[in-house]
């Protein structure tokens, strides 16, 4: 075989082998925990999740050592009171974008194992539709007034209870 025809094969096959690694992998991008008033027992979590692969991911669970438990939540806004419904994962289609923000999709952090500041670090570790698990530490970040707050409908927000149905 000529070594022409082999630079050829093997530019495919690491073409492909790339293809194959992206479609395993999320990227993870402007995620923040905003700090809560001392005592909260309730935390959220933000970011961006791209998917650059062919070939849809979802996650399905999520947890933290720095918190009793994670739940996947989607608030949504009626009548000014916000209804936050648990789910049991979190889709990202192929070749797209999924956006945890305030008053849409978000983690929810609950009962912190000790009180979070401005400047620490929570690690997230979330498993994934592909038989993976992808770590992260996420910033908790001083809250803004940019940062908007929603009122719980139910008062019992955790333990999925927070007005949905």
């Amino acid at each position: 075989m000529s070594c022409t025809l082999k630079s050829i094969f093997t530019f495919i096959f690491l073409c492909f082998a790339s293809n194959l690694y992206a479609a395993d992998s999320l990227i993870i991008s402007g995620s923040y925990v905003p700090e809560a008033p001392p005592g909260a027992k309730v935390m959220a979590g933000f970011m961006k999740i791209q998917n650059p692969g062919n070939q849809a991911i979802s996650i399905n669970s999520v947890s933290s050592p720095a918190f009793e438990t994670v739940e996947m939540h989607l608030s949504k806004e009626v009548n000014g009171i916000a209804k936050m419904l648990p789910q049991t994962k979190l889709n990202i289609p192929a070749n797209d974008t999924l956006i945890l923000q305030p008053g849409s999709y978000h983690l929810m952090l609950i009962k912190p194992k000790q009180a979070l500041r401005n400047g620490d670090k929570v690690l997230v570790e979330m498993s994934l539709s592909n038989n993976t698990t992808h770590q992260l530490t996420i910033d908790v970040k001083k809250k803004s007034s940019k940062m908007r707050s929603m009122k719980c409908g139910a008062g019992k927000c955790g333990g999925g209870k927070c007005g949905g149905n």
